[in-house]
């Protein structure tokens, strides 16, 4: 995060996202006391002195890691040579589908849209060749209002009743793909409303773009089809869900709906610029951050069958079934390989352009931040905020349009038409299609049109077009515009397209970036054109005058988005023009350079101001001297092999972790008559001791009921575990055994009970002593542990554990995504079982990955995002749990305060 953005992000309230009331995120992986629901996120507000005590938005970690508990081992052993191929071709069958999905929603878009769009374009366009001879086309006016005001209402109005559907849903989808699962990004609803708001906002006028709601759809068309299920969409107040679902779940996973999701983002941009390379280019550098080679090849498949399936379908609308050679949603025309499109000496004016772009890219971040944080402070908070945003989207679509009018109207020149260079394919019939169809003729007096020399209007013919046409205009046409003209509408669509983007509606940066960077391009070279500078005009002008325009759209959005590879391929694929391969990446590189100099690209800024706790690549580098002892939190949440099921009740309620670390503690040994601690907290959060070196699992002199033994029953064969005898009688000083008793008490918020021995001193309650030391044997997932409670596997102190219900791999993840959620079991209901025994060891992950305290923040990082961890233990050398790393202390937010007061300590 840069300095400027950080420091936005410390003063200024904190755009977070709102949690819908989804079935699908319950918990959350902050070690801190949960955000009651009466509190706001939007109302968050960080500061220096304030930062610890902030609350954390509620955001759930997804399980990238594999559980490797007894009932996944024994689904293991059943599967076969055969099966594994089978999950293979099922793979590339899915992805398949996803890709052929994703090109016909894109294709449906995509013709709505233009429908809209012409019937708009076509009314205005007969009211003004009516009103302008009576001299009154301000009348005109109020068609664009009309059609634009309608459109955006219905857009805005749907993204209010889904919120999640606002945006281009790309920084969300990149956030799931890091392991966040943002609440509700998935759902059918926000589906629907974002490709229908889509069509309504595009067609409205605003200035957004299809490509990024693409990626967004494409990304939850991948999560839908992977998992043969599907939850319609039910009012709350019937309180159910109409489930449908195919037998096949081998693929009902986080870490196999990931994947998946990398797919379907890449057939987003596949279709929507036709460029099935550089989607899956996008996928694998934008998106995802974790990749590998077999998923590179699905991912290109899934790219090309979007691409496939759109074309196809274009070619059925015009008559010419079968010819698939046409560009996807967006299309900029091809290039003339006979023109001269640059010369090697050109590289150096391109990098000029490259480090302007890469300044007037930060610029703009920093002003959607501003108008971001402004939305959050002012905006947001009122009641009602939805409507609120809805009114916004209002206001921004009716400015647009009375700003472009009166633009066209009143600042625009009527020059001569000139001809047009290079062909578009696809919409585009002829290379004579952008002058005689495209080029617009609005409030150019009548006189300026006799005789054989046509004039037109040069604003009204970028503005009043939709924004592929404007661009392949600034593309091929080799007129001239005038500076003023290419000035104003720089100027405009650059402030509006700053103040739109975040907007509650469906929109993309992409098309309105390059846009922008197409009319930079053009202004850059027209001061050349139409200015004598000697020796520089001769140069930038003695090639074709499209080439800037290029040059400058990929400029400006590699200061506004900092992609590169990805970026690069795109537009050569759009363009069909590889020997632009050099000078745009060289630019966009450049351009990333001079952005990275003063903030973030647009993506990641929106992320941290949503405060979402995504990871980036690598830690920062002030931080190589801190250890992970420095980031760990010391209160844990925990459970013992055998619980009471009133305790994990009670803990369920208490505390909304999503894991939970299995644990014996070494009081017996270390300290055999130590008192219980009476203190009690709402969470219980235990700070444990480092014990002695010498301990370990294996050691004899441990007591009997820590020490390794053979599970019996179903499991005997799967893993040997970890398992306390606790209904053996047994002294704790060595004395003559005695009676085992256990008091529970579930009014404690206790977050573990087990049978205690009776010794000298009666013992009141079970409550761990805070340094009391811990080994860890595990972990279990709250899910998981809903799971346990749904069927009812616990036991009474009469029957041993072997006695409990066993259940398989298929129910165990039987409910996914939508497990059982603590609200749903009722105190009723557990208090006539609260004194039942559940014994966790065969459901519980034995092998969780574990780091050293000593080990440096790098590696910690390094692990964690490699490994797709949602918790990493601490732990001392003899095995004792001291701490816990999630998600949010590795998050960016948290070690940058670190990196401040690692800064006030070199001052002092």
């Amino acid at each position: 995060m840069s300095e400027e953005t950080y420091t936005l992000f410390k003063e200024d309230v904190a755009l977070t996202t709102v949690r819908e009331e989804s079935d699908e995120a319950e918990p959350n992986d902050v070690d801190t006391v949960p955000i009651p629901p009466s509190v706001d996120p939007y109302d968050l507000q960080l500061d220096s002195g304030r930062a610890a005590k902030a609350r954390v938005a509620d955001y759930e970690s997804l399980d990238y890691d594999t559980c490797y508990n007894v009932p996944y081992k024994q689904e293991l052993k059943k599967r076969t040579k055969f099966t594994y191929w089978q999950l293979n071709v099922m793979r590339w069958v899915t992805v398949g589908i996803i890709g052929a999905v994703t090109g016909l929603v894109a294709f449906t878009i995509s013709i709505t849209m233009r429908s809209l769009s012409k019937l708009k374009y076509t009314q205005f366009k007969y009211v003004v060749s009516e009103t302008v001879p009576m001299g009154l086309p301000v009348l005109s006016l109020f068609v664009l209002i009309g059609f634009n005001a309608l459109y955006g209402l219905i857009s805005a109005i749907l993204t209010a009743l889904e919120p999640v559907a606002s945006g281009s849903g790309v920084p969300e989808i990149k956030c799931y793909l890091n392991g966040v699962k943002v609440p509700g990004v998935t759902k059918l609803t926000a589906f629907f409303v974002k490709s229908v708001g889509l069509v309504f906002s595009t067609a409205a006028g605003f200035l957004v773009g299809q490509e990024g709601p693409l990626v967004y759809i494409g990304a939850v068309i991948g999560s839908g089809i992977s998992q043969f299920q599907v939850w319609l969409p039910i009012p709350k107040r019937l309180k159910r869900t109409l489930k449908l679902s195919i037998p096949y779940d081998y693929f009902r996973s986080d870490r196999e709906k990931r994947d998946f999701i990398s797919s379907g983002a890449a057939a987003g941009v596949a279709a929507a610029f036709g460029a099935p390379i550089g989607g899956t280019l996008f996928s694998l550098e934008e998106g995802s951050s974790f990749w590998n080679q077999s998923l590179t090849w699905r991912t290109l498949f899934c790219s090309f069958c979007a691409t496939f399936v759109y074309n196809f379908f274009k070619s059925v609308r015009d008559d010419d079934v079968g010819f698939i050679g046409k560009p996807g949603v967006v299309n900029f025309g091809v290039y003339d390989s006979n023109q001269q499109l640059w010369k090697a000496y050109h590289l150096i004016i391109f990098i000029i352009m490259g480090a302007i772009g890469g300044l007037i890219g930060a610029l703009f971040n920093s002003l959607n931040t501003r108008i971001a944080i402004y939305r959050s402070r002012f905006l947001l908070k009122r009641p009602q905020k939805q409507w609120w945003r809805a009114f916004e989207a209002f206001v921004i679509v009716m400015a647009t349009t009375l700003l472009a009018f009166f633009c066209c109207m009143f600042l625009s020149t009527c020059v001569p038409d000139q001809p047009v260079s290079g062909g578009v394919t696809g919409e585009f019939t002829d290379v004579e299609y952008l002058q005689d169809s495209t080029i617009q003729k609005y409030f150019c007096p009548p006189s300026a049109n006799n005789g054989s020399q046509k004039y037109h209007n040069d604003i009204a013919t970028i503005i009043y077009n939709p924004s592929e046409i404007s661009i392949a205009q600034l593309y091929h046409l080799e007129k001239e515009y005038t500076l003023t003209s290419l000035g104003i509408t720089f100027l405009l669509y650059y402030l509006l397209v700053c103040w739109t983007l975040g907007v509650a509606v469906p929109s993309g940066l992409f098309v309105p970036g390059i846009f922008v960077g197409a009319l930079y391009g053009r202004f850059f070279v027209a001061i050349f054109q139409q200015n004598n500078i000697p020796f520089l005009s001769k140069i930038v002008t003695e090639i074709y005058p499209g080439t800037y325009a290029l040059i400058g759209s990929a400029a400006f959005l590699g200061g506004v988005m900092r992609m590169t590879i990805s970026l690069t391929v795109i537009l050569i694929e759009t363009t069909q023009q590889i020997s632009y391969g050099l000078p745009i990446m060289i630019t966009l590189v450049v351009a990333k350079w001079v952005g990275d100099l003063f903030n973030d690209g647009i993506y990641h800024i929106g992320i941290h101001l949503k405060k979402i706790p995504f990871l980036d690549e690598k830690p920062p580098e002030e931080l190589d001297g801190v250890l992970a002892e420095d980031v760990m939190s010391e209160h844990i949440s925990f459970l013992y092999p055998i619980t009471r099921v009133g305790s994990v009740y009670q803990l369920l309620k208490s505390t909304h972790h999503s894991a939970y670390p299995v644990v014996t503690p070494l009081d017996d040994f270390v300290h055999p008559t130590s008192n219980v601690s009476d203190k009690h907290t709402p969470a219980l959060y235990g700070k444990s001791k480092p014990a002695p070196e010498e301990l370990s699992l294996d050691n004899p002199h441990l007591p009997k009921r820590y020490q390794r033994r053979t599970v019996r029953g179903a499991a005997a064969q799967a893993q040997p575990l970890y398992r306390r005898t606790t209904f053996k009688p047994r002294n704790a000083k060595g004395g003559e055994n005695q009676p085992m008793s256990a008091e529970l008490n579930d009014e404690s918020g206790l977050n573990f009970a087990y049978p205690i021995p009776s010794s000298g001193k009666e013992l009141q309650t079970n409550k761990v002593k805070e340094e009391k030391p811990l080994i860890l044997h595990g972990f279990i997932l709250r899910s998981q542990l809903l799971t346990l409670l749904k069927y009812r596997v616990f036991f009474s102190d009469e029957d041993q554990p072997e006695g409990q219900l066993e259940l398989t791999h298929k129910q165990m993840r039987g409910d996914y995504p939508r497990y059982a959620k603590v609200s749903d079991l009722t105190d009723d209901m557990m208090n006539e079982e609260k004194n039942m025994l559940m014994d966790i060891t065969l459901y519980m992950n034995p092998c969780p990955y574990t780091i050293s305290n000593q080990a440096p923040l790098p590696q910690v990082f390094t692990l964690f995002r490699t490994m797709g961890l949602r918790h990493l233990p601490v732990v001392k050398a003899s095995g004792v749990l001291i701490g816990l790393i999630t998600r949010h202390d590795l998050a960016h937010h948290k070690l940058h305060h670190l990196v401040e007061e690692k800064k006030l300590k070199k001052e002092k």
